[in-house]
């Protein structure tokens, strides 16, 4: 299992492009554009930091578990391999048996992490994000912008913006000025998890996590 980074797994959370805003008829200046960087609105504020912390700890943490677990794996080949002509056959299916069993659980430890941290990014950021969003459409409404692109998104095709057109700072104040939205229930760790049967034997390395075609982030 490779370390996934915040950035990658935050990408498969993150809105659309553009937030397309219908500003007031009275408006002041109705019709203008601005930019933020979504990114940096959903990690770089008060709530934000909180989440990204607990998610890395987490991360990190299963992480450390996968690395132990692949080195036993690891020594057990190098013994079975080493006492080729020293061990007699029952040491040899007894090592061959545990090497097995190890990569089944490394397989399945991949599996669960996936599925289970994309649960706590959603129950973490899910509820920071709407905030976001709720702190460009006031902000956007109020300022007479018809249209907030997201800068920090790769299928925005923002080729130049000039800075006083980037309104992030102020929308991570707004936020920062927010009650907070409570968090979703954080979902059961892998050791909570109903076990599943183990099918065949996977590969000696776990296949590494999909990621995202876009990855945001500035």
């Amino acid at each position: 299992m490779r370390k996934l980074s915040l950035v990658v797994v935050l990408g498969l959370l993150l809105c659309s492009a553009a937030f397309a805003q219908a500003p007031a008829a009275t408006a002041p200046g109705a019709g203008k554009v601005a930019v933020v960087d979504f990114q940096r609105l959903v990690t770089e504020n008060a709530d934000g930091k909180k989440a990204k912390e607990k998610f890395e700890a987490e991360l990190n943490k299963r992480q450390k578990e996968f690395e132990e677990k692949q080195k036993a794996m690891t020594d057990a080949q190098t013994k079975l391999q080493n006492g080729d002509k020293t061990l007699n056959d029952t040491a040899k299916s007894d090592l061959s048996k545990q090497i097995d069993k190890l990569n089944t659980e490394l397989q399945r430890m991949n599996d669960d992490a996936q599925k289970e941290l994309g649960e706590l990014q959603q129950s973490l950021f899910r509820p920071i994000m709407e905030k976001a969003q709720a702190a460009v459409g006031t902000y956007s409404t109020e300022n007479g912008f018809s249209v907030v692109f997201d800068a920090s998104s790769q299928a925005s095709n923002i080729v130049h913006f000039d800075s006083v057109a980037d309104i992030t700072t102020e929308i991570i104040r707004r936020m920062d000025a927010m009650p907070a939205k409570p968090a979703a229930t954080t979902p059961p760790t892998s050791s909570q998890a109903a076990p599943r049967p183990a099918g065949g034997a996977p590969s000696a390395t776990p296949p590494p996590a999909p990621k995202p075609a876009a990855t945001p982030g500035k």
